[in-house]
């Protein structure tokens, strides 16, 4: 479990209140029959582990072409907004030029712009269009690497040492109450992206691995229209977001033909 809130916090008040936590303890309760046993850790160890063999499990990730050679998926678990551009309201104007008729900005061309500055946090899953741009303008000085820690990112645009970070809309509105910061932030939809992201349990690929994935199916598949996580999800949105959430889950939810 890495710490990666608002979809797994690992500590503060809202410690172990995170969707894929609301999640796993369902899924628990629900395989009274499988030993679960819980262990901190980075998302480096995870997938290092998994590509050692080791059985280990993740409750919360995206899939990728490159993490299936070695990660067995479930079927959809998480139902998020997808990522955005955020940024502080007052920048919005510089990404006129990089924005469709949409209102959607071309990640391949925002990332050329030398004098916005980002960062691209290691290990973490980012879409294609915004993986694609990444690798692009991989040893730019505005593309700064870092590590997998969210809030670092998010103190860097409060304090201006980065302009905007590609993130998910609940994962900024989380951060942003946590600083307590004044800056008002915008969240600018991603051009090429779906509206929506499904999250994924991934498991180190072999037979016991497929096995868990099985069970993980059959949990989900009897949790109905609106597994109690999706309820978990959409409390960690600011209002207007979270109305858009319920109109885009309403038209695109994987769960509503379950019993």
């Amino acid at each position: 479990m890495p710490d990666f809130p608002p979809t797994i916090i690992s500590s503060g008040p809202q410690k172990g209140m995170g969707y894929a936590e609301v999640f796993l303890r369902y899924f628990i309760a629900h395989t009274p029959d499988i030993k679960h046993v819980i262990e901190p850790s980075s998302m480096s160890r995870v997938f290092g582990l998994m590509r050692q063999g080791e059985l280990v499990c993740e409750p919360s990730l995206i899939k990728t072409p490159e993490r299936e050679t070695y990660v067995d998926f479930s079927g959809p678990v998480e139902f998020v907004l997808t990522h955005h551009v955020v940024l502080p309201v007052a920048l919005l104007p510089k990404l006129a030029p990089y924005r469709n008729a949409k209102g959607e900005v071309d990640m391949s061309k925002l990332v050329r712009d030398p004098g916005l500055t980002t960062v691209r946090q290691e290990k973490r899953g980012y879409p294609p269009p915004v993986l694609t741009a990444f690798e692009a303008a991989a040893g730019q000085k505005n593309v700064i690497v870092t590590s997998d820690d969210g809030q670092a990112a998010f103190r860097q645009i409060a304090t201006g040492w980065v302009s905007y970070v590609v993130a998910y809309a609940d994962e900024a509105n989380w951060y942003a109450r946590q600083l307590e910061t004044p800056l008002k932030l915008a969240y600018v939809p991603i051009a090429g992206l779906p509206e929506y992201t499904i999250g994924y349990v991934g498991c180190t690929k072999s037979p016991w691995g497929k096995q868990v994935i099985q069970r993980v199916n059959e949990v989900v598949a009897k949790a109905g229209k609106r597994p109690p996580w999706i309820d978990a999800e959409a409390g960690f949105l600011d209002p207007e977001a979270a109305k858009r959430f319920e109109v885009i889950y309403a038209r695109h939810s994987p769960f509503r033909h379950h019993k």
